[in-house]
């Protein structure tokens, strides 16, 4: 055999070592519902197309399981999860086992959504003094938390992001804070909220991989796939399909 053709035959073979069923590690995942990065009934979204193109380039295999919120982050501290996705690092600060993070490969950016006619420009947190805001009971919302502590916002809590878009549209609330991304999805499937507008953005986080610490070094190989798939366009299309533009 000429020396050309062992050194690309030895690149093969090395390439199907790495993607091979003996060379496949088994991944935990922890999912919860929450379309369309989430999304439960027939196990769909964002991040589990995000996950079908890991697993073609790794050759490992992702095991998602869905849980009630809470309960992801104690099965993560356990030991019981490899993989939380769509987490921003500073929110996990002070957490019993805070996790190593991927490369980033999304953004969650929360944005103003106003009932038709009731739209202003929110150009920084200030903009919203004397409002009543609709917000999800439990989010800190960190760049409004100072104006909510002064009263100089009037916060008015939802149940979910869900129940938010549900009261806007029976004008319970003039304006709300959202994920943008759940915002887009919901307004391109539910035709009563193709009236909403949706404004500035108030908080940008860049959310990665959490993963566990005893898989510290897969990190490497985790972090290059996903650079892969965000040169390509393979991630920015799998928003889109959602409807999803950040």
């Amino acid at each position: 055999m000429k020396r050309g053709s062992k050194i690309i035959l030895s690149c093969v073979l090395g390439w199907l070592g790495m993607t091979s069923p003996a060379a496949a590690a088994t991944f935990e995942v922890g999912f919860y519902d929450y379309p369309p990065m989430m999304i439960e009934h027939d196990n769909s979204g964002i991040y589990k197309d995000i996950f079908d193109e890991l697993s073609l380039l790794l050759g490992d295999v992702f095991n998602v399981r869905y849980y009630p919120y809470p309960r992801i982050g104690l099965l993560f501290n356990s030991g019981e999860l490899d993989i939380e996705p769509g987490v921003y690092a500073g929110w996990m600060r002070g957490q019993p086992v805070p996790g190593e993070f991927s490369v980033p490969f999304g953004k969650i950016v929360d944005v103003m959504v106003f009932a038709p006619g009731k739209a202003f420009p929110v150009n920084k947190p200030e903009d919203l003094r004397g409002k009543a805001l609709g917000l999800v009971r439990g989010y800190a919302y960190p760049d409004l938390r100072a104006l909510i502590d002064a009263g100089q916002i009037d916060r008015r809590n939802g149940l979910s992001e869900m129940q938010l878009l549900e009261m806007l549209s029976v004008s319970r609330f003039d304006q709300i804070v959202i994920n943008k991304a759940v915002a887009q999805y919901n307004i391109l499937k539910v035709p009563e909220y193709q009236k909403f507008e949706v404004g500035n953005s108030i908080s940008v986080f860049d959310v990665s991989m959490r993963v566990h610490p005893r898989n510290k070094a897969w990190l490497s190989r985790l972090d290059k796939a996903i650079l892969e798939l965000k040169r390509n366009g393979v991630i920015e299309r799998i928003y889109a399909k959602y409807g999803v533009h950040l």
